[in-house]
């Protein structure tokens, strides 16, 4: 099981830090950083807040164990937004009026075969070009049922 230390950890490396620029950023020494990513230090629930801030990833996902993503909830926002538009696009080419059901589970399958591909999460935009065929092909099969 992977401890809270360890997410720490990781989230920083994530966040492209080294123990110096996070010692730094955090105002503490780089024996603090050490301790507190090797389980000998106690951490306050402020002070994981403000590293949580600090190395762009979600309080929650350090505290609860789930894996620490430095992607914002804007960038995977703007991600949804871009697959929405494309999803939007593909019908009008198609000249169909898709339920809101089926847009929906266009966008999902969009962004599992994006998250499928090993991309790491960044700031760049999604090439959904590469996704149009398979819209059309789930709107395709969907009018034909």
């Amino acid at each position: 099981m992977e401890h809270l230390y360890e997410r720490i950890r990781e989230a920083r490396e994530r966040a492209g830090l080294s123990v110096n620029e996070a010692a730094e950023k955090l105002g503490v020494s780089r024996v603090q950083i050490w301790r507190m990513e090797n389980k000998t230090d106690t951490i306050s629930a402020e002070r994981l807040f403000i590293i949580a801030a600090i190395y762009q990833v979600d309080p929650y996902h350090l505290f609860h164990g789930t894996k620490a993503t430095t992607q914002s909830q804007t960038v995977l926002y703007q991600h949804i937004g871009e697959v929405v538009s494309m999803v939007e696009e593909e019908a009008q080419k198609l000249d169909l009026k898709p339920p809101p059901h089926l847009v929906g589970e266009a966008v999902v399958e969009v962004l599992r075969q994006e998250n499928r591909s090993g991309a790491k999460p960044s700031d760049e935009s999604i090439d959904v070009s590469k996704y149009q065929g398979l819209v059309a092909l789930l709107f395709k099969q969907a009018t034909k049922s």
